[in-house]
């Protein structure tokens, strides 16, 4: 019997198990948490995690070896050791060590463990990838049949809360979030959130199509699919997916603007012109809902303005605050009584490092992300668009927050850059 649990607990079967059960993350935790009412549930990938983390520092030990490191492995661990460090200067609860733990900083540890674990994985990158494609393409055809078939008060039943459009940290999940005075409907299928949503779909496209863009007679099934995902990125109506985007798009215009102008100069400015008028005609006949729908003016204005509160609140205090200081889960951390949202939610990833961090470790984390874009690039071009996309999501939203997906992310980005780009190409 223990050798079967140690057999099952082996690293190779838990990344399978990662990568299979996290599309369905949400669904679980809720319908565990608020049907079968077993609570902290959710915690069981932290723990997976741990198991994972000790398996590499016995290894180490047994062996008595020192990993090798590089400038990654010193910007994430300096990182690491200082927030350990302003944390008992500062005498943070530990139940907001937990939640820095789980969304500061979750998905660097899967990527330093993946780093240094890759050689026990016996399977070829593709295997990882097919698995991936195979169980988060059932969430999504189930998701698609929540939202246009049975209708989503069939989450109801699985322990999502009736209250639309609304997050309540009294209740679990809302079946779906709207734009009130439109009527819409916003997607986000069996996650928490439509911004949520959005930030998979950025990623699913590049593993999708990585997977699939050498088999020559599924290509039109390819484009098929593509175009749904594309579409149903759109119906989140996420302004943070659609500033990745357009960023990663005018991104890959950037980087063969040359090829362009050498190859296709004439093509390019009438093609450029066709989309200017095109959109000049979409815009005018489609004006009221670009604005009021996707743009949302009034909203904006009140995420950026807390933004700006947020950066001001840096400059005012340069050196570091303290853990869950600011973001999304300082209510749940230090303050459970609901209070006005621009007090703790700066809406950008990088103005609350540089609230808690300080700028030196914000450039720490910033110098990690960079060296992993770059050398991305050679490997995945796939992979590195949608990191950049999600990079771009961040300047406007805490997109690393949705751990259940970031790790998956960083998981991957390790297992293409442990490999060299042939071998990559031909699995």
């Amino acid at each position: 019997m223990k050798e079967k649990i140690l057999n099952f607990l082996s690293f190779e079967n838990i990344i399978k198990f990662l990568i299979i059960i996290l599309p369905f993350h949400v669904l679980f935790s809720v319908f565990l948490e608020y049907k079968i009412w077993l609570h902290w549930a959710w915690i069981y990938k932290e723990l997976l995690l741990f198991v994972l983390t000790t398996y590499l520092w016995v290894h180490l030990f047994i062996k008595k070896q020192i990993p090798k490191l590089d400038i990654i492995d010193y910007s994430i661990l300096w990182y690491f050791i200082y927030l350990i460090i302003i944390s008992i200067f500062n005498q943070t609860w530990l139940k907001a060590i937990i939640y820095w733990w789980r969304y500061d900083f979750e998905f660097l540890l899967i990527f330093l463990v993946a780093r240094h674990w890759r050689f026990l994985l016996k399977e070829k990158i593709s295997y990882y990838v097919r698995l991936f494609v195979i169980s988060w393409s059932l969430a999504l055809l189930i998701s698609i049949l929540v939202r246009f078939i049975f209708g989503e008060s069939i989450l109801v039943y699985f322990g999502f809360s009736p209250i639309l459009s609304s997050w309540n940290f009294t209740e679990w999940v809302p079946i779906y979030h709207g734009v009130e005075w439109a009527g819409v409907r916003r997607f986000q299928w069996i996650f928490d959130w439509p911004n949520q949503a959005a930030f998979f779909l950025i990623f699913y496209v590049s593993m999708l199509y990585n997977y699939w863009r050498y088999k020559k007679d599924y290509m039109f099934y390819l484009l098929v699919i593509l175009f749904i995902v594309w579409w149903l990125i759109f119906l989140t109506y996420s302004r943070s997916a659609l500033l990745g985007v357009f960023g990663w798009l005018w991104f890959l215009m950037l980087l063969n603007l040359k090829s362009i102008i050498k190859k296709y100069r004439s093509q390019s400015v009438v093609v450029f012109l066709a989309l200017i008028v095109l959109w000049g005609i979409f815009y005018i006949k489609y004006w009221w809902y670009i604005q009021e729908i996707i743009i949302r003016p009034s909203s904006s204005k009140w995420h950026s303005e807390r933004m700006i509160n947020w950066f001001n609140q840096f400059l005012s205090q340069p050196m570091w605050k303290w853990l869950a200081s600011s973001g999304p889960w300082y209510r749940a951390t230090y303050n459970p009584v609901a209070e006005n949202e621009k007090y703790f939610i700066p809406e950008s990833w990088y103005v609350q490092q540089l609230v808690e961090w300080w700028i030196i470790w914000f450039t720490l984390f910033m110098i990690a992300m960079i060296i992993i874009l770059i050398r991305i690039y050679p490997i995945c071009k796939p992979l590195f668009f949608s990191f950049f996309g999600v990079l771009v999501m961040n300047v406007v939203l805490h997109t690393f927050e949705t751990s259940y997906v970031a790790i998956l992310l960083f998981l991957f980005l390790w297992l293409f850059l442990g490999n060299n780009k042939s071998k990559v190409l031909n699995n």
